[in-house]
């Protein structure tokens, strides 16, 4: 230990006397040249001030030699961003670029001034690409805007949602967040998805992908994903480049002057995408004759060429709201950049923001003029002109002003050979001056509609644009097509229209009620009257349909088949324009009463006697005795309650045998004792089947009008209760009394063909009114042709059985094997009375035409026997076969055959041989089975008495003793006091 101890004392001693010594040395000799330093640099020296100078010129050059190396590199970085289409970041190196060449010390280096102008150029050049980009997103050119719109589907019924829309209300739509470097920002089904708020101050997303800053800020554009993947995206990058290079103000100026050209090339490559798309039905179209029927009027569901313009209109309208949602879009985007500090405190930079009324106009244009396309025809000539019917204008009528804004006249109506070279030269030097200003854009247009798409005539139809190709033949009814897809487009873009806009929206669909009303009602009034016309004119417009058993079992006259078409159209247009429901009704009950007259005027002509036979003596007017006697009341009215006791009972048939006696006693009190002559009857077999067959068509329209009108606006039946009176009981009485026997099968095949769609007439109020006391018309005058042909044929029975009993020989020497010859001629003219008209009438009313008719012979063969004159057995026999023989024939006839019975009146004429007092003993014993004037005209008979001899003149009846009179009086006496002992 003491020796390390030592050891240690030697070693501090030695470092202590080198501190002291050698320590001092060196601190002043630092001290010295501390000293000498600091006199050096207080000294002043020219040479070194000069060096520093260089110094910083050196490092200033070596700075704008990085900058002009940096710079060599610009026009490569931005060409591969603008092929990327990253163009807010391009906008932003092309102008940080152009700011730094124009400082003072790059201005003086001349090796950049050609980078210079190559940057300005490019500056020129990024701003028409950034306005060609953005119109290629808003009117869908680009393939990466299908997402926004969605292409027709079979049995489409509404506008679908595509996968990428702008939404109103809540400002979102929504977004999937994926990977990177993959279609982002689309609304699909899987991965993660949320509502991205697009209103000016959102939030920002979950990844960042997609940047949405407050006013002051702009949007941060991601460089590692494709832009042009989400449309909106891509639009907001597009306006936001627009505003970094200075040149938004301009952009929306030419946004607003392209709207036209860009709608009306969209509708024209949709054209084309549909026809290409339907490539095989033109192909088809092109090989059939175009050979229509003129009561075709609506077209089925599924009908090929309807489905052309159902892909054209659904397509058409689905890119529409996306260009209107793509506007929308931009309007908000601009709303929200003008409010930033840099547009607020410049007034030259103010932002002037088109109104979205400037955006709606072309697209309203595009649509009236694609209504107009498809619905109205340009050369079409005025129906109502010198026609007896009320025009359809007079009954649409709403007392509006005449719309300004409808052409009176068109310049292509006057003559196109004046100056015809100095148009075409004119037309030359326009051309020229556009394809040298705008030779992209230009270029795009057709040829022949370079002209028309470009100059705006200040004087023309601001409403008419030029034409569009046709997919399909233009129709007034193909109005039920066109309708829906338009309404449910007008429904969208409601909900586009910014709040500001709101107190203008009456505005975005007036347009369609106007068109409704001036060009499109008139146009299909003017159209429906005049098939309506040429229905009801033609020779064989109430003539059997051929193709009847397609809706009927029985035949309908073609003219009632034809304007039940056409009364479906309209239903089924009814339904398609709602709000228009009024001007439809006024249009059907138009019909129907233009109708009703033809009706009644051909039952008319029906019942007129020929030409010949018209000037009968002692007939009142130019119809048949049947006619006549139909319009009597008291007649009419007992044949108006056989339907009340059609149903077939003990009852029932107790009552109908009471009205045709009642109805008996009344024609006997027409006819009296006049003979009817062959003239005054129908003996025209064309005739009967025509009343036939108008009954059953008027029936059958009736019932079919009725089915629409028991109908809601869902289809399904309800029942209406008509009012009281006349109406009620004509509608009971035509419920209850026959069946209108409609082809279930086929219907339900045309129900399949157009696709369930049900036809309804929904009508209230006053209207409901008057189209029910029309259809009581309807009904009415059908009855009248069924009451005409039951009186017809009676009246058939009474003027060959008059001049059976009037003329026919009864006192004959020898027994007749044969009726009388009227009575054959009775029994055929009931067959061929039966043949005309079997095959029109229902059951039913078959069975009401000849209901009684037994009963009417009957008391013609027993009253009428007082015009026999003279009467024997072989008389008796003759008259026996008479009435077998109509017995018979009426058998043959009826589908009740056992209740036809002669028996009274072949019992009466037996009694001639049995003598008078055998008569008036089975009177006393058996009782009276006839009336007195019956009883007393058989005495007559029996005695040949003439009851017209007053014992002043000599009797007529051959061997007639003055014996036979005083026997007469005796045998009239005590047949009085049985008759007496009876009552």
């Amino acid at each position: 230990y003491y020796q390390g101890f030592n050891s240690s004392i030697g070693t501090f001693g030695g470092v202590m006397q080198n501190i002291g010594g050698k320590f001092n040395e060196r601190v002043k000799e630092m001290k010295s040249q501390l000293k000498t330093c600091k006199e050096t640099l207080m000294s002043k020296r020219s040479d070194l001030l000069q060096l520093w100078f260089r110094s910083q010129q050196y490092k200033e050059m070596i700075r704008i030699l990085d900058q002009i190396e940096e710079f060599k590199e610009t026009p490569e970085k931005l060409e591969v961003l603008l092929m990327e289409k990253h163009f807010l970041t391009a906008a932003k190196m092309l102008l940080d670029a152009i700011k730094t060449l124009e400082k003072k010390e790059m201005i003086g280096i001349g090796a950049l001034s050609d980078l210079r102008r190559y940057l300005k150029a490019q500056q020129s050049s990024l701003h028409e690409l950034l306005i060609e980009e953005l119109h290629n997103h808003l009117y869908l050119k680009n393939s990466y805007c299908d997402s926004r719109w969605v292409k027709y589907t079979k049995d489409q019924k509404t506008l679908p949602s595509p996968l990428m829309e702008w939404q109103s209300g809540k400002e979102t739509r929504k977004i999937s967040y994926m990977t990177l470097k993959n279609k982002k920002n689309l609304q699909v089904n899987t991965g993660f998805t949320m509502s991205t708020p697009l209103s000016p101050k959102s939030p920002k997303p979950l990844n960042n992908n997609i940047t949405f800053n407050d006013e002051d800020e702009m949007i941060v554009e991601n460089l590692e994903i494709n832009p042009e993947t989400d449309s909106f995206y891509y639009l907001e990058i597009l306006i936001e480049s627009l505003s970094t290079l200075k040149k938004l103000p301009q952009a929306l100026e030419t946004i607003t002057q392209r709207i036209p050209i860009e709608l009306y090339q969209l509708v024209d490559k949709t054209i084309a995408e549909v026809e290409e798309r339907n490539s095989e039905i033109f192909s088809q179209k092109s090989k059939i004759n175009d050979v229509a029927d003129i009561f075709a009027l609506d077209y089925p569901e599924n009908d090929a060429q309807m489905e052309i313009l159902r892909d054209l209109l659904w397509t058409l309208y689905s890119k529409l709201d996306a260009v209107l949602q793509g506007h929308r879009f931009i309007l908000d985007i601009v709303e929200k950049i003008s409010k930033r500090q840099e547009y607020q405190k410049s007034d030259s930079q103010n932002i002037k923001v088109y109104s979205f009324i400037e955006i709606w106009k072309p697209v309203q244009s595009e649509v009236r003029t694609l209504l107009r396309d498809y619905i109205t025809e340009d050369e079409r000539e005025s129906i109502s002109e010198n026609t007896s019917e009320a025009s359809i204008q007079e009954m649409i009528k709403d007392r509006r002003a005449r719309d300004a804004s409808k052409q009176l006249f068109r310049f292509g109506d006057s003559d196109t050979t004046l100056n015809e070279e100095l148009n075409k030269q004119y037309k030359r030097d326009i051309s020229t001056v556009l394809q040298n200003s705008m030779p992209e854009v230009f270029a795009k247009v057709p040829d022949e509609r370079q002209l028309s798409a470009f100059i705006v005539d200040r004087f023309a139809n601001a409403n008419i644009t030029a034409g569009h190709k046709l997919v399909i033949k233009p129709d007034a009814f193909n109005v039920s097509i066109i309708f829906k897809p338009t309404l449910a487009f007008l429904d969208k873009v409601k909900k586009i229209i910014p709040s500001s806009a709101h107190q203008s929206s009456a505005d975005f669909t007036t347009f369609l009620d106007d068109f409704v009303f001036n060009v499109f009602l008139p146009q299909i009034g003017d159209k429906i009257f005049e098939i309506f016309r040429q229905s009801t004119a033609e020779s064989d417009a109430f003539q059997e349909d051929p193709n009847y058993k397609t809706y009927s079992a029985l035949p309908v006259i073609k003219s009632a088949s034809s304007l039940m078409m056409i009364v479906e159209s309209l239903c089924a247009m009814l339904h398609n324009m709602a709000s228009h429901k009024e001007e439809y009704s006024k249009m059907i009950i138009s019909l129907l009463t233009q109708y009703y007259v033809k009706c009644f005027e051909q039952y008319q002509a029906t019942v007129s006697k020929n030409k010949g036979e018209a000037n009968v003596k002692d007939d009142a007017n130019n119809q048949g005795i049947s006619a006549t006697w139909v319009q009597q009341d008291q007649l009419s009215e007992v044949l108006g309650q056989y339907p009340y006791v059609a149903e077939d009972n003990a009852k029932n048939r107790r009552k109908r045998r009471q009205l045709c006696d009642k109805e008996t006693r009344i024609e006997m009190n027409f006819k009296k004792n006049r003979e009817i002559s062959l003239g005054q009857l129908i003996t025209d077999n064309k005739k009967l089947t025509a009343l036939a067959n108008l009954y059953h068509s008027l029936k059958w329209f009736v019932a079919k009008i009725w089915e629409l009108r028991g109908k809601d606006s869902t289809g399904n039946l309800h029942s209406t209760k008509m009012d009281d009176g006349n109406l009620a009981k004509i509608n009971r009485r035509w419920s209850s009394y026959g069946d209108v026997n409609f082809s279930l099968n086929v219907d339900d095949e045309k129900k399949k063909e157009n696709g369930d769609r049900e036809i309804s007439l929904p009508l209230t109020g006053e209207m409901a009114n008057r189209f029910d006391a029309l259809l009581a018309t309807f009904q009415q005058l059908a009855e009248q042709n069924l009451f005409t042909l039951r009186i017809e044929l009676r009246c058939h029975t009474l003027h060959y059985l008059d001049k059976a009993m009037r003329e026919g020989n009864y006192q004959l020497e020898y027994e007749a094997y044969e009726p009388d010859p009227y009575v054959l001629t009775l029994n055929a003219d009931m067959v061929k009375f039966n043949e005309n008209i079997a095959s029109h009438l229902p059951t039913k009313e078959h069975k009401f035409v000849f209901e009684g008719l037994d009963a009417l012979m009957e008391h013609l063969l027993v009253n009428n026997a007082v015009f026999i004159r003279n009467l024997n057995t072989n008389g008796v026999m003759k008259m026996t076969r008479n009435i077998l023989a109509l017995q018979q024939n009426l058998k043959n006839i009826v589908e009740t055959p056992g209740e036809i019975s002669l028996e009274r009146a072949r019992r009466y004429y037996e009694m001639f041989n049995m003598g008078p007092v055998n008569m008036l003993t089975q009177i006393k014993e058996q009782g009276a089975i006839f009336s007195f004037e019956e009883y007393k005209i058989m005495l007559e008979i029996m005695y040949k008495i003439d009851p017209t001899d007053m014992q002043t003149t000599p009797s007529t009846r051959r061997d007639s003793p003055s014996s036979n009179r005083r026997l007469y009086n005796e045998n009239l006496l005590e047949l009085n006091e049985l008759m007496l002992d009876f009552l």
